[in-house]
């Protein structure tokens, strides 16, 4: 019995003496990542996205204001029943940031969730420009890319080649409508014109009547306003139709590296891409595609360089904030200027739009490719200035007219 008090004593003791030191051990700070991990655009983002943003965490040192960082992940199915409310549970438990998200419609939702909230969201594979015009936010930063940046090198390098008239293929849904919109600013103001349009179901997997719609149209160029996944099954199915045998050309406003990857050079050679980053551009670039490809087994895309980045910018902000507070790291994250292998003196305007340089790349032949992943060249540079529309200060009441 005495043995047993003094173990029952000695436990004791060791509780008391470990309660401080556990009241002392810092609360994480909880950042999360959604996106589509298993769907129709997983290689846009997902998997390879987390990938990047714990690299991205691990070059913090894993700690940031001497808290250990906690990265949550999910799958919103491209749903915003699912995504959303995702978005809320992780806030409403203290994630102070949620990353990357996708799909316009769940884009807007955590959009609004994050004013609603006071918690941070940074676009990473959401292409709508509206989450810096009629949707801007004081809570959101759309860090990567948009679809008028995304369609621009496209429709400069045509128009270079002579091609005047347009006709779209567009998915329908708001994605879809705002790159035929943005895109058509784009032809008219290089003096071309759009004949017209088609706009094709989300869902829909044959789309052998509306490329016969583009063909009958004459048009020079057959401009795909949809996702990179449509686009790439688009591309495909148009071959099958002799689009670009016939002479029309085919302008796939959305595409990445893995779909290119996926399509093959014989389908994808000549076509133009428009990005901030590809993997072979330069030392830096090569150096982390290294590091990326060991961990994930294939290279980075301009998604998962950028949630890289994104999540750097962040944690040096609330370094620079010396918090977690929504709008001390905010204003943090506009002082600080964005500069890493991707990305080199670009700022954070007040409608939340990443200003950063584009590229113009043209996909290779295989003739031209020298391995695998050696799929594009680099055509030509377009300034962050002209790279993304002007700030609109009567879309976005961020913006001071």
């Amino acid at each position: 019995m005495r043995v047993k008090a003094v173990s029952q004593l000695a436990a004791i003791a060791a509780m008391l003496a470990a309660g401080p030191l556990a009241a002392q051990q810092p609360e994480p700070l909880k950042i999360g990542l959604i996106s589509d991990m298993s769907g129709m655009v997983v290689d846009l983002s997902g998997p390879g996205s987390v990938v990047a943003a714990k690299l991205a965490i691990e070059d913090h040192g894993g700690k940031v204001l001497g808290r250990p960082i906690t990265l949550l992940d999910g799958d919103h199915l491209n749903k915003p029943d699912v995504g959303v409310p995702m978005a809320r549970r992780w806030y409403d438990e203290g994630a102070r940031v949620v990353f990357d998200v996708g799909i316009t419609t769940v884009a807007l939702g955590i959009q609004n969730l994050a004013k609603e909230k006071d918690r941070i969201v940074i676009f990473g594979s959401s292409a709508s420009s509206d989450l810096t015009g009629s949707a801007c936010s004081p809570n959101g930063i759309h860090w990567t890319y948009n679809n008028y940046s995304q369609a621009i090198g496209v429709v400069r390098g045509l128009a270079n080649e002579n091609a005047k008239s347009w006709y779209f293929l567009t998915v329908d849904y708001a994605y879809g409508r705002n790159v035929q919109r943005d895109t058509t600013a784009m032809v008219e103001a290089t003096g071309g014109k759009v004949l017209g349009a088609v706009a094709h179901p989300f869902e829909t997997r044959d789309f052998s009547s509306f490329i016969l719609q583009a063909q009958q149209s004459k048009a020079d160029v057959i401009g795909l306003a949809t996702t990179t996944v449509h686009a790439a099954n688009i591309l495909k199915q148009a071959d099958e139709f002799g689009i670009r045998a016939g002479g029309q050309k085919l302008a796939a406003l959305s595409l990445t590296l893995h779909d290119v990857k996926a399509l093959g050079l014989k389908t994808a050679q000549g076509l133009f891409v428009t990005a901030p980053f590809y993997w072979d551009q330069n030392d830096e670039t090569r150096a982390f595609a290294k590091r990326y490809s060991d961990r994930f087994g294939r290279m980075p895309n301009m998604i998962q360089a950028g949630m890289y980045g994104a999540v750097s910018h962040y944690l040096k902000a609330v370094e620079k904030a010396g918090t977690d507070d929504t709008a001390k790291v905010m204003a943090a994250m506009r002082e600080i200027p964005i500069n890493d292998f991707m990305t080199k003196n670009g700022s954070i305007r007040p409608d939340g739009r990443v200003m950063r340089d584009q590229y113009i790349f043209r996909v290779k032949t295989p003739e031209e490719s020298k391995g695998e992943w050696d799929l594009y060249k680099e055509v030509a540079r377009i300034p962050a200035t002209e790279a993304f529309a002007p700030a609109d200060p009567k879309a976005c009441p961020l913006v001071k007219s």
